[in-house]
């Protein structure tokens, strides 16, 4: 339907800009100015910076959240003040670091509840740490506004998702999807190009000079070509799109390929330590998973898992002294669990996968697979599709899946395995999620062992998840 069959909807890209300027970035506006401004001016001290930080309570006690997270401080260095946070991290690292968080606030649905803006908020926010690390890597002078510009480039993207609930509400529940399959969404539905918007933002909000100038800037370049990369590793983007990207950037600063690419594979996990860190768990659910560079690529072969009785025992017994600590991280013990389900069970595959809120669908959170891009694939994965699936996660036990029974419909085939296990992962009582592990790879058979060890581990899982308020 294009955008002009739909009453109460502003008209193309002017009518677009106009409303959002009025109603949902002048909060934006102001901080990011502010935020900009201490950095062009000369005279402004970290002092200035605490001070500008310290109006909003809120941001305060993001800032100071991540300023002590591992990212930014691996030694663990004692910050419980923004001006401490200025003196050991830096003037431009805590400036990135509310910029991102009022750019959050604002456009990255974490209010809102619009899982699409929270994915473009998470691709800005990537998006921006590799191009910092392209331009400090080729000596672009200021790599901060390189930060700042590809942050913001996309505003028109952010501003148009963060509003959806209120103007297309039938929209508001729809699963994330890649940022570029988005914008063809929007341009088919309703003839709006989010590229021509934030164009527009941009020119008008003036938020970074590198975003108004001269667009062959090597600032603007650094931006521009990061951006290419981080959606070529969303989910649906191509490979050789990331290598033409590689190759443009590597001729443009002179830079040898095979270093850029390992810096971007670090820069990824980078990006995606910061998603974690500033997304709530419930948010970050929502977010398509996006691949790793440094994943097999197709033809590559897998080696099976190899199950290791002992290496189970360890790991239960670190589940147990972290659940008696009183203080377990349904994260961390996530991530054990899995971990331990491919190293110590044998599981060639293993993924947790989240209900939406609706209940109607599943969810990707995590994957641990060789070929992690092919076993992601399929999700989101529509219940109905899966026959009694729902039905069999309500039992408290283990499901052993085979291709003949029990009836989940198209679960097996989707994921490419003959086999697997099904544990539900459950709080207060109400089935949040599942954990999946098969051995698909390998082709082996799942034996006694290895079922008794996943149902240990996902009581482990489940308890966790009970520490959950």
């Amino acid at each position: 339907m294009a955008g002009s069959e739909r009453s109460g909807l502003p008209q193309g890209t002017a009518g677009w800009a106009k409303a959002l300027l009025a109603q949902q970035l002048p909060a934006l506006a102001r901080t990011a100015q502010g935020i900009s401004e201490c950095a062009r001016d000369d005279d402004t001290s970290g002092t200035d910076l605490a001070a500008l930080i310290l109006r909003d309570a809120g941001m305060t006690t993001r800032v100071l959240r991540l300023a002590s997270s591992r990212l930014h401080n691996p030694h663990g260095q004692r910050i419980r003040t923004v001006s401490r946070a200025v003196a050991l991290l830096g003037f431009d690292v805590v400036r990135e670091i509310a910029l991102g968080i009022a750019v959050l606030d604002v456009l990255g649905g974490r209010h809102a509840g619009c899982a699409q803006a929270a994915a473009e908020a998470a691709r800005a926010l990537r998006t921006a740490v590799q191009a910092r690390a392209l331009a400090e890597l080729a000596g672009i002078d200021a790599p901060e506004e390189v930060f700042i510009a590809a942050l913001l480039q996309d505003i028109g993207h952010l501003a148009f998702w963060s509003v959806v609930p209120q103007w297309l509400p039938e929209w508001r529940q729809d699963a994330a999807q890649s940022p570029l399959q988005a914008a063809q969404r929007v341009r088919t539905d309703i003839d709006l190009d989010l590229d021509d918007l934030s164009l527009v933002l941009n020119a008008e909000l003036r938020l970074s000079p590198l975003l108004v100038g001269d667009a062959d800037t090597p600032g603007r370049l650094a931006a521009g070509l990061a951006r290419r990369w981080v959606d070529a590793l969303e989910p649906g983007g191509r490979r050789e799109d990331f290598d033409h990207a590689l190759a443009e950037a590597a001729k443009a600063f002179d830079l040898d390929a095979a270093v850029l690419r390992d810096q971007v594979a670090a820069q990824a996990k980078q990006g995606d330590t910061l998603v974690d860190e500033l997304f709530d768990p419930a948010v970050r659910a929502l977010l398509p998973v996006p691949r790793r560079l440094d994943e097999p690529g197709h033809d590559a072969p897998a080696a099976p898992a190899r199950a290791d009785a002992a290496l189970g025992l360890d790991v239960l017994r670190d589940l147990a002294e972290l659940q008696a600590s009183g203080r377990a991280d349904p994260g961390v013990a996530l991530s054990m669990v899995m971990e331990g389900l491919q190293r110590a069970a044998g599981f060639d595959r293993v993924l947790f996968a989240l209900l939406s809120p609706d209940r109607s669908e599943l969810r990707l959170r995590s994957a641990l697979a060789a070929q992690r891009q092919a076993f992601a694939a399929p999700f989101p994965v529509a219940l109905r599709d899966c026959g009694h699936l729902l039905d069999l996660l309500t039992r408290p036990r283990v499901q052993h899946l085979t291709a003949t029974a029990p009836d989940t419909g198209r679960w097996l085939p989707r994921l490419g395995a003959r086999e697997a296990l099904l544990g539900p992962l459950v709080v207060d009582g109400r089935v949040l999620g599942l954990l999946h592990a098969d051995r698909a790879v390998s082709g082996d058979a799942i034996d006694h062992d290895a079922r008794t060890l996943f149902a240990l581990l996902l009581q482990q899982a489940n308890l966790a998840l009970g520490h959950v308020k």
